[in-house]
């Protein structure tokens, strides 16, 4: 019966005993669930975390938004400034055009038009047996005109003028002796082409240089019409009343600001300068320029002296202005 009682009661040699159910104990303690408050402290770690993670990635997206808008823009720019200056370049300079219905160059400070002469179209190079009719020929001279479409009749709720875009305009030539006016009805269509160019920018403007001074508008009627230098600046903001009405050209005069104003350039305008190959390098427009400056002076007495007969130095190139 002893041995029977002892059986129940193990006991290890070394005086121990009983020591498998502390084993078992230690094992359910530390493998028991996690408190509220440590349940509570990791979600907030994670959300912590997330958190940041989608506030980096968020601001990353928008910042190369940002930088693609940007970038869209600069290149609109950059190719509307490239397509006028390469015009400009292909201006053609002709002491008589022959042309009566044709400008052959003639500039504002928001329009520009002037005569060119591109490369034939590929048709042109087309081979036609002797039994085909060919087509009639035309002329290679083509008018061109840049210019702010500009809403007459709307305004905006600051009394700005609405601006659609820049507006290119390609005639070719009629017939020389045939003005575009009475040319049949219908067929002055056929070589007139009206394209809105860049609706998004807003501003634009023209400068042009005859090897001496700068001035806003540009009419030569006599000699080589073309000036040395245009500069060309376009803008994504509209312009206002005040820039159509040119006042801000009261305080920054052309005559001491050349390029514009003595400030720094808005990140929405982009400024180019072309020089016209075809240009007089004997800076016979300037000469031209002043002769016709003169001339305004004796027809209108715009000075004291042509009223009053004084010297002839009251109404000569000087007193006319010598700064445009």
């Amino acid at each position: 019966m002893s041995r029977a009682s002892g059986a129940g009661n193990p006991k290890r040699k070394d005086g121990h005993a009983g020591i498998g159910p502390r084993i078992r104990r230690a094992r359910h303690a530390a493998a028991r669930a996690m408190t509220l408050l440590e349940v509570t402290i990791s979600i907030a770690l994670v959300a912590l975390l997330l958190g940041t993670l989608l506030t980096f990635f968020w601001r990353t997206i928008t910042v190369r938004d940002q930088a693609a808008h940007s970038m869209a823009r600069t290149q609109i720019a950059q190719q509307m400034l490239g397509r006028i200056a390469g015009e400009l370049r292909e201006a053609v300079a002709l002491d008589k055009v022959g042309f009566p219905n044709m400008t052959q160059f003639a500039g504002e400070r928001r329009k520009i038009s002037f005569l060119t002469a591109p490369l034939p179209a590929t048709n042109s190079y087309a081979i036609f047996r002797e039994s085909d009719a060919a087509p009639p020929g035309r002329d290679d001279l083509r008018q061109v005109t840049y210019e702010l479409w500009i809403d007459p009749d709307k305004k905006t709720e600051e009394g700005d003028p609405v601006v659609g875009g820049i507006l290119r305009t390609e005639r070719q030539a009629l017939d020389p002796m045939i003005p575009e006016e009475q040319a049949p009805q219908g067929e002055d269509l056929i070589y007139v082409r009206r394209d809105l160019w860049s609706y998004e920018l807003g501003y634009l403007e023209f400068r042009y240089f005859d090897g001496v001074t700068w001035s806003t508008t540009w009419n030569v009627t006599e000699g080589n019409a073309l000036p040395h230098l245009v500069q060309i600046t376009i803008g994504y903001d509209s312009l206002t009343q005040d820039d159509l009405d040119n006042k801000d050209l009261e305080q920054w005069p052309i005559d001491q600001y050349p390029f514009g104003p003595d400030e720094e350039t808005p990140s929405t305008r982009y400024t180019s300068m072309v020089r016209l190959p075809a240009a007089d390098e004997m800076f016979s427009a300037h000469m031209h320029r002043l002769t016709d400056e003169t001339q305004e002076v004796y027809e209108f007495g715009t000075t004291p002296g042509a009223e009053t007969g004084g010297a002839a130095g009251g109404t000569g190139p000087g007193a006319a202005g010598g700064k445009p």
